[in-house]
């Protein structure tokens, strides 16, 4: 009775540490999302490429409306 409340304890400690190292994984992993975006905007606006999107959404919703 007593190796069945030891290796209970032991599995319960195990999973409480497999489930404590992968919190901190998904607050870095957005973080890296947000970068690869906030990147890919700058590119967007520093290549000159925002004037032709803004024009082709623009042009879309004139024909959608009209």
């Amino acid at each position: 009775m007593q190796n069945l409340k030891l290796l209970k304890a032991i599995v319960e400690r195990k999973n409480r540490l497999r489930r404590g190292a992968d919190e901190g994984q998904t607050v870095f992993e957005y973080l890296g999302i947000i970068v690869i975006i906030g990147l890919i905007i700058a590119a967007i606006i520093g290549s000159g490429l925002a004037a032709n999107i803004a024009a082709a959404i623009s042009a879309v919703l004139a024909d959608i409306t009209t």
